[in-house]
């Protein structure tokens, strides 16, 4: 078996996202969609978040199927400034049950902006350390919401996908 690796990585948008009252921007909707896929097959995990703007996302897997998607995202036109944040060999994946997790974890990313005095979410100004604290959170958020989730509650549900 090949090394397990954790690469974290931001990039903005280049796209305008459209405002949703609920659920998610489409164009970040096909993105997960087509992530979904392409993970599965390449056993790849990781979690994705998406706010003012700004991609930030997490893949977990053997390095050189990390590598391969990362590459695909680098030369994927509706990312720029696609910036690595962290890159390291881990012993445990964080996110090994999901293909691609999508957080809309809205409070717990500004109290996090908040606490390491940011005005907003820029994750391509993450120092590496901040970069693992966000993906710790999420790591976090996500094991309490296993345990605390009712069905079609708290993380992203497929059915609110392209809800307005």
């Amino acid at each position: 078996m090949s090394e397990l690796i954790r690469l974290v990585y931001a990039s903005r948008a280049a796209f305008e996202p459209v405002p949703v009252k609920q659920g998610v921007e489409p164009s970040v909707g096909r993105i997960l969609m087509q992530s979904r896929r392409n993970n599965a097959h390449a056993n790849i995990g990781g979690v994705l978040y998406f706010g003012d703007g700004y991609f930030f996302q997490a893949l977990e897997g053997e390095r050189q199927a990390v590598n391969q998607a990362y590459q695909r995202i680098a030369a994927d036109s509706r990312h720029r400034d696609v910036t690595i944040l962290s890159l390291k060999t881990v012993s445990k994946r964080f996110f090994a049950d999901w293909s691609m997790k999508y957080v809309p974890a809205e409070d717990a990313v500004k109290q996090f902006i908040r606490s390491s005095n940011y005005q907003r979410f820029e994750p391509l100004k993450f120092q590496e350390a901040e970069a693992e604290a966000l993906i710790e959170l999420f790591h976090e958020y996500g094991d309490a919401g296993a345990k605390t989730k009712k069905k079609g509650s708290g993380w992203f549900g497929w059915r609110r996908l392209f809800a307005s």
